[in-house]
């Protein structure tokens, strides 16, 4: 079921997933039209899960619980809850015994998630991927966008797309760009202008990491690749 919440950073909307007759994970936004189909679909809902925070996943809850007297709690059973900080720091994905995994936002159907600090953390996002990996999923029912049967092959696709940036940001500093715009202009070469607050945030992301791990450093407002790196 996806939620009329489309948009840039929700892609078609996001998904709310019905587990047997039960159970939800990611109720999505209070909208009323969408919490009156959840419980249309759902009329012996117990459980809510969710996977994180955001005004686009939670706040369905309450009114459901409302509706049904559905319980908001961690699972227990037949779900598998593993702690995945990075795209905000409460965050979970779900693993079924089956191997399907609920990703919410740390991983997408299509796209690359956005790390968003202080809350979101490049460090703790990168080794999140690294941890559902392995897991070995078969099967990723993302928050936003298509169902993937090609669990493992998406997670190597993330990792390396953050290897592969941050690897763009030493290689702009190292070419002279020391500023965090100067390095958007010169990563992100044909972005829509609409974007660029987006993207400079991505790169401010990169730099805390590679600061906490000795290979930037920080100076005036500007960033240089550390001699000790």
């Amino acid at each position: 079921m996806v939620a009329p919440n489309p948009g840039p950073f929700t892609l078609s909307g996001t998904r709310t997933y019905l587990i047997d007759d039960f159970a939800v994970i990611d109720p999505g936004p209070a909208i009323d039209s969408h919490i009156e189909a959840i419980r249309e679909a759902m009329p012996k809902l117990k459980k809510v899960f969710i996977t994180h925070r955001h005004a686009d996943h939670a706040p369905a809850a309450l009114p459901l619980k409302s509706l049904t007297n559905a319980q908001i709690v961690a699972p227990a059973g037949g779900l598998e809850v593993i702690a995945t900080p990075g795209h905000t720091s409460e965050h979970v994905c779900y693993l079924t015994p089956d191997r399907d995994l609920f990703t919410g936002d740390t991983i997408l159907g299509e796209g690359t998630t956005a790390i968003f600090p202080p809350d979101g953390n490049m460090s703790d996002y990168i080794r999140s991927l690294e941890k559902l990996r392995q897991r070995n999923p078969r099967r990723i029912f993302p928050g936003h966008g298509p169902t993937r049967d090609d669990a493992i092959a998406l997670i190597d696709e993330y990792i390396a797309h953050r290897m592969q940036r941050e690897q763009q940001v030493i290689d702009a500093l190292r070419a002279g760009a020391h500023t965090i715009p100067e390095m958007r202009r010169r990563i992100y070469r044909e972005l829509d202008e609409r974007l660029y607050g987006a993207a400079e945030v991505q790169i401010y992301a990169h730099l805390i990491k590679l600061q906490d791990e000795g290979r930037v450093d920080a100076r005036d407002g500007a960033y240089y690749v550390s001699p000790r790196a």
